[in-house]
């Protein structure tokens, strides 16, 4: 944790609270504070984005998104901003003109959570079909899956009949 001074330094002021988990120390941020702070770890010398994660959390009406980033180097030396939307409203602004790594995982955040990432020039969808409705985000806790059943035409063939098939032997009738 002593390499995060940078980052401690930098974001001096900024951060409503700071914690330690695991190997990495987290920044807590406001939303409209996280431009800000990305720019100052930046500058710190944290020039490699990890990772953007967002997480459901429907009690607590928000969502939690968090940011990891590093410095190339010193690998090791991670840290983390965090900050929440309201689960109702989730917009954030984006730093992809900050970390252009940023761009494909906050549309992934857009599609799948819903949040909005403020001036993001591209929302098209990256993981589900063009045709998927709007306004339904499958990792929000409140999505449901609908089950469907799936049935074949005709029983599958055992393993062992389809290598046989693959290596020319004869094998009994369909």
């Amino acid at each position: 944790m002593a390499e995060d001074a940078a980052a401690k330094v930098a974001l001096a002021g900024l951060a409503e609270k700071v914690e330690t988990r695991d190997t990495y120390t987290v920044f807590k941020v406001p939303a409209g504070s996280l431009r800000e702070a990305a720019e100052r770890l930046k500058q710190a010398g944290y020039t490699y984005l990890l990772s953007i994660s967002a997480v459901d959390e429907p009690k607590e009406g928000r969502i939690r998104l968090v940011y990891h980033f590093a410095r190339p180097e010193d690998p090791g030396d991670v840290v983390a901003l965090e900050t929440t939307v309201p689960r109702s409203e989730p917009r954030i602004p984006s730093i992809h003109d900050i970390y252009p790594a940023a761009l494909y995982q906050e549309r992934e955040e857009h599609e799948m959570l819903g949040v909005v990432f403020e001036g993001l020039p591209d929302t098209r969808h990256l993981l589900l079909p063009e045709d998927w409705p709007s306004g339904v985000y499958p990792l929000r806790r409140d999505y449901r899956v609908v089950e469907e059943p799936f049935m074949a035409r005709r029983q599958s063939k055992p393993l062992e009949e389809l290598r046989k098939r693959l290596k020319g032997e004869t094998v009994g009738e369909d």
